[in-house]
């Protein structure tokens, strides 16, 4: 698995007709609508096909606060490590770029990856969504 940059068109390109990849189109739009294409991070396999995508985004008022946006794995690379690479290069990277706190706001299907990086939720939010933010303090593995 290499991990990249990955461009809208790439991602497009990735769309099946799969149902369970429906949220992709979801990632789209969100990433269209807060022209966060730059804070795209790929995963790609050996022959190039996007596996999965995250894009995370760091605040500029202080403390900076990083925001796990969106992360998708297409339905035909699940269970192969693609979520956990993404998040964790997301989360060094944001480490490096000096961001204090780590959010992510997790869609309760989702609560079990996270708590396998152990990440710990604080209750849910009115969006029905679980909430984590912890103090970035060093590696996640």
């Amino acid at each position: 698995m290499k991990l990249r940059s990955c461009t809208r068109a790439e991602f497009v390109a990735a769309i099946t007709t799969d149902k369970a990849d429906g949220f992709a189109k979801t990632f789209v739009a969100k990433a269209d609508m807060q022209e966060q294409w730059d804070e795209c991070l790929g995963a790609f396999d050996s022959s190039g096909e996007l596996m999965g995508a995250i894009i995370t985004t760091l605040g500029k008022t202080n403390p900076r606060v990083a925001n796990l946006q969106l992360l998708h794995t297409f339905n035909k690379h699940r269970r192969k490590g693609v979520a956990k690479e993404l998040t964790l290069a997301s989360y060094d990277d944001i480490l490096a770029r000096g961001a204090v706190y780590f959010r992510v706001s997790a869609e309760p299907p989702a609560v079990p990856f996270y708590e396998s990086l152990r990440f710990t939720f604080w209750g849910k939010q009115k969006s029905g969504c679980s909430l984590s933010i912890f103090k970035v303090n060093g590696l996640l593995e």
